[in-house]
């Protein structure tokens, strides 16, 4: 008799813990699970952007943050700071979310990124790969390579990661179709990861994403991955493209951009 009922409390207890508690199990690194209110993220902070644009072109700023992983605190602290900013339409995190991309860790950054009171906008990093990244991310944030627009400028979001994707090549023929500029656009900005001059890339690769750039009439790139805040123009040779790389969240800077009619002004900004 005694058995018998601490087996049914023991069932009881485990029934309660399933049901109150959301994904306190995990059976495997590579499990994929989102919750339905966590899918899709950036179709729907993009629709936030659509909502409020009238498709033409007036001065804005955004913000960027990148390679937030192992840093929570900074993370969190730099959600204070972007939400009493009134003057900025949107947020683009340009990737490394996560450090080892298991589902649990894409669930604790989404939280962080559910307290922007800003849309806010992910690329996937080559951190965002490993394990079973890429379909979190997928699940989570949707397609790796996107576009959209605001303001009359467009946004080409290029996923350029190499090797933890294992491929040799990014998909260039899709980055060069979408940087053009087919709608009289102000400005086509491109956005990605890793810059052309890291390691992941072989010599041909940045030969060919700077031809693609030039080819475009692009004058302005942004990335993260280096962990280190610079703006320069290192292929002079080839269209004199000004480049920037943000710091990571952990030595607590951000960058905002003014978008301006002739002219992007980059500002790297401590809090």
């Amino acid at each position: 008799m005694k058995y018998n009922q601490l087996n049914k409390i023991f069932i009881i207890i485990i029934i309660i813990l399933m049901t109150s508690c959301e994904q306190i199990f995990e059976y495997s690194p590579y499990q994929v699970k989102v919750a339905n209110d966590d899918k899709n993220q950036n179709s729907k902070n993009i629709n936030k952007l659509i909502e409020k644009d009238n498709g033409e072109f007036s001065d804005f700023k955004i913000a960027l943050i990148g390679d937030t992983h192992t840093f929570y605190d900074e993370f969190l602290d730099i959600v204070g700071v972007l939400n009493k900013r009134d003057d900025i339409d949107f947020i683009i995190h340009v990737g490394d979310i996560t450090t080892s991309a298991t589902n649990r860790e894409f669930i604790w950054l989404s939280e962080i990124l559910n307290k922007f009171n800003k849309p806010i906008i992910t690329i996937i990093g080559n951190h965002d790969y490993l394990s079973n990244g890429q379909y979190v991310y997928e699940e989570m944030f949707g397609p790796t390579n996107f576009v959209f627009n605001y303001h009359n400028c467009k946004f080409v979001i290029f996923d350029d990661v190499i090797w933890e994707k294992d491929v040799e090549d990014p998909d260039f023929d899709w980055f060069n179709e979408n940087l053009k500029n087919d709608n009289n656009f102000t400005h086509v900005i491109p956005l990605s990861h890793i810059p052309p001059w890291d390691e992941q890339f072989s010599y041909g690769n940045e030969l060919i994403y700077n031809y693609i750039l030039y080819t475009n009439n692009i004058k302005f790139s942004a990335h993260g991955h280096t962990h280190h805040f610079d703006t320069i123009r290192p292929y002079p040779q080839i269209g004199n493209i000004k480049y920037l790389t943000t710091d990571d969240i952990g030595d607590r800077h951000f960058v905002v951009l003014t978008i301006k009619k002739d002219d992007i002004i980059v500002e790297n900004i401590a809090y």
